[in-house]
């Protein structure tokens, strides 16, 4: 499985990218895992409503949050900076449940290797220290093989949307959301020595919870170790995709 670092990457070219890598995959090329953060968008799946978005336009654009429909399942969430956003594209093997239940076990295994105890919710879709929601999940399968995926929130920057009442977050007019921080993570090298963070490295940015999380799910999908390699959707477009 090939791995990506995409950093600030904006949402339609990404899922357009995605797009693209997942006709790769239907035709017999590599599975793919992305991971990004995104610049604030509100997000609508395919369940959600005009109404779910609470904010009129100029309160939005003056926050510069943009507004995009999706081909996600689920209704309106929020993604910006601050925010972990992980993009498996591969085959399903033991179907859509399995998927998501792979994805959210990955997400409860790294709060743990935080030293915090999180729990996934399959009423809710979500992962949740206490009932505050940690992680966001909502895919889409075609010919069986997934795009979306999941949303983390590493530090208080991605929740502070949440708290303004924009909009109903997956359709929960009460829903809270809560981050890594937030809930009190500690370095994994004061959890679990064997777990220590190369030296110089925030243990709470955005990238090292990515790489973090990105191992887990490779051994979680029995997949070998892959480091991520750095890019961009326009380089890595270019460099997959030449006409």
């Amino acid at each position: 499985m090939e791995v990506y670092s995409l950093g600030r990457a904006p949402y339609q070219l990404t899922c357009e990218l995605q797009e693209r890598l997942r006709a790769r995959v239907q035709q017999g090329g590599p599975e793919v895992l992305l991971l990004c953060e995104h610049p604030p968008v509100l997000t609508l799946g395919r369940s959600a409503t005009t109404d779910d978005v609470l904010a009129d336009e100029q309160i939005l654009q003056a926050q510069g949050i943009e507004v995009a429909r999706t081909s996600r399942g689920g209704q309106v969430t929020y993604h910006g900076p601050g925010q972990l956003v992980v993009y498996p594209i591969v085959r399903l093997r033991r179907g859509i449940v399995a998927h998501v239940e792979w994805l959210a076990q990955a997400a409860v295994e790294l709060a743990a290797q935080h030293g915090l105890s999180a729990r996934y919710d399959r009423g809710q879709v979500g992962v949740f220290v206490g009932e505050q929601k940690l992680a966001a999940i909502g895919v889409n399968v075609a010919r069986r093989v997934t795009m979306h995926g999941m949303a983390l929130n590493v530090t208080s920057e991605a929740t502070r949307p949440f708290g303004q009442r924009w909009f109903v977050p997956c359709g929960n007019r009460q829903g809270r959301a809560i981050s890594l921080e937030e809930a009190g993570a500690q370095p994994p090298s004061l959890v679990e020595p064997a777990l220590s963070q190369p030296k110089g490295r925030c243990p709470l940015s955005v990238e090292s919870v990515g790489e973090q999380l990105a191992a887990i799910l490779l051994r979680r999908a029995h997949a070998p170790a892959f480091v991520a390699q750095r890019t961009s959707v326009a380089l890595l477009s270019q460099s997959l995709f030449v006409e």
